[in-house]
């Protein structure tokens, strides 16, 4: 795992559960080997992220100076951001036991599912965006906004041109148009 991988499941440990910050209760977390844990740990000491000390017994602790002392909720908007819904399906025993799953959802937007195309598509794409309008293409991709976009900028270059300021405006339509078709030509599927 590497430093920034590991540094961002540090804190999300140290903010949301109350784990003990050692190099052995953080390797078995993340599933790493201990000497890795503990190479990271001491580079976030060097950063000030971490600070190192020892106990009574002369054992080394290392301890966070900004943890909070309760763990953070799951729909903590520090967690899921200010305009996420949290969902949770509670298990329907009496016992207490936790969540089945916590849903998060962005307010703003809804999860719509892109449309897959095939590699046809995507080369009818290319070539509508490349040799005919930009933005056509990424239409018939199925990337409408970006599309709408492509061909206002492209549509308001046009009568721009006569002044020469529209040249350039069209000139970065078409290419944006290209590179569109060209990510739809890599995320076609078989």
């Amino acid at each position: 795992m590497n430093f920034r991988a590991f540094e961002r499941e540090l804190l999300r440990l140290a903010f949301t559960t109350r784990l003990d910050l050692s190099p052995p209760s953080l390797a078995f977390a993340l599933g790493i080997p201990v000497k890795t844990a503990e190479e990271h740990m001491q580079t976030m000491v060097s950063q000030g992220v971490l600070e190192l000390s020892s106990d009574d017994d002369g054992r080394l602790r290392y301890h966070m100076p900004d943890r909070p002392a309760e763990p953070l909720s799951a729909d903590h908007p520090a967690i899921v951001g200010r305009d996420a819904i949290v969902t949770e399906y509670v298990q329907k025993s009496g016992d207490g036991a936790p969540p089945h799953a916590i849903v998060v959802r962005n307010r703003y937007a809804p999860a719509l599912p892109q449309r897959e195309i095939t590699h046809g598509q995507a080369a009818v794409a290319m070539f509508l965006n490349a040799l005919v309008c930009p933005g056509l293409g990424s239409l018939t991709g199925g990337r409408t906004a970006i599309g709408a976009a492509q061909l206002s900028m492209f549509l308001v270059g046009l009568p721009l041109a006569v002044i020469a300021i529209g040249l350039p405006i069209m000139l970065a339509a078409w290419t944006w148009g290209i590179v569109t078709g060209a990510q739809l030509i890599t995320e076609a599927r078989d």
